[in-house]
């Protein structure tokens, strides 16, 4: 079972955190916006029977006109998914494709079950 979900296009890795001194990186407001919503999106779009675990696949298409690198896109979008508990963790991603060419101005991401490739 897969399921697909349509996010706000997340903003770069780079602005995630912050450096406070005696506490080490913390989370910026911003992105802890962006993940408290995308979060909440994920939960009311995906069924809570739908929860993939294990391994999974992800696959994540940026609008076309996104300017964002794509690889800056990555952690966001897997801490959302984590963090919605649709996922266990991101280290159980076996597989990830990133593209543009979502129409739009959201990001789709679909996630299924790891299938290895037969050898």
């Amino acid at each position: 079972m897969s399921f697909v979900v349509e996010l706000p296009t997340p903003m770069s890795a780079n602005n995630l955190f912050f450096n406070v001194p005696g506490r080490g990186r913390v989370k910026t407001k911003a992105y802890e916006n962006w993940q408290q919503t995308a979060a909440l999106t994920i939960v009311a779009a995906v069924r809570a029977d739908r929860r993939i675990g294990g391994r999974v696949s992800v696959k994540i298409e940026l609008p076309a006109k996104c300017r964002l690198d794509i690889d800056n896109a990555v952690k966001p979008i897997l801490d959302a998914l984590v963090r919605s508990r649709r996922i266990d963790d991101d280290r159980n991603v076996a597989s990830l494709t990133v593209d543009r060419g979502a129409r739009g101005d959201l990001t789709t991401v679909t996630v299924d079950p790891f299938q290895p490739r037969p050898q």
